[in-house]
């Protein structure tokens, strides 16, 4: 009976656990925006290139988004850029010597799940721009345009956070694996 109650009692919580999991999952989706940059190929060139526009876009982008505070806001603001992050990429991508096309939307799109280090964004549609580069069959990249979450270095292509946000501390986790990396000691008498 006593283990019962132990069992019933730890599977109540988890059941919780999991249900604040997928509120938290809800509110990641409506807090972030994103930037998809894809590339017109999986060419070394056409990948290359595709990271030399990713870095004039995200330095564009910090600067138009440097002192936003919400997601409404930062929304808002991107719209209003949408013409001005075309117009960069066209010219980095001629800067570059090609004369690929580029297309800058905004929208909804579909993301699969991706972690770096403790960082998780989980499976689903995210508001996001989407920078699509000439035939845009290539591989893509991603970062988080807010809060401020996007590498500027080439070098990179994963996520980090950006040391002088006022949003440093902004994580996403799933708090699941948290406590499965815990260890978990029920003792009975």
């Amino acid at each position: 009976m006593h283990r019962t109650l132990i069992v019933l009692l730890l599977f109540g919580t988890l059941l919780g656990l999991v249900n604040m999991e997928q509120m938290n999952q809800i509110q990641v989706y409506n807090q972030v925006l994103r930037l998809h940059v894809i590339a017109n190929s999986d060419s070394r060139q056409d990948q290359a290139l595709k990271l030399k526009v990713k870095d004039r876009i995200v330095t564009l982008m910090r600067k138009e988004l440097d002192n936003v505070r919400d997601v409404e806001e930062a929304r808002n603001r991107t719209r209003q850029c949408l013409p001005l992050i075309q117009k960069t990429a066209q010219a980095e991508i001629k800067n570059q010597g090609y004369d690929y096309p580029v297309r800058v939307l905004m929208g909804e799109y579909e993301f699969p799940t991706k972690l770096y280090g403790d960082m998780v964004f989980p499976q689903g549609r995210y508001e996001a721009v989407r920078v699509i580069i000439g035939e845009g069959r290539g591989h893509n990249w991603w970062c988080v345009l807010f809060p401020p979450l996007c590498l500027v270095s080439s070098q990179d292509q994963g996520l980090t956070l950006n040391a002088d946000s006022a949003y440093s501390g902004y994580e996403v986790r799933l708090k699941l694996r948290e406590i499965w990396k815990k260890e978990v000691r029920v003792t009975t008498n």
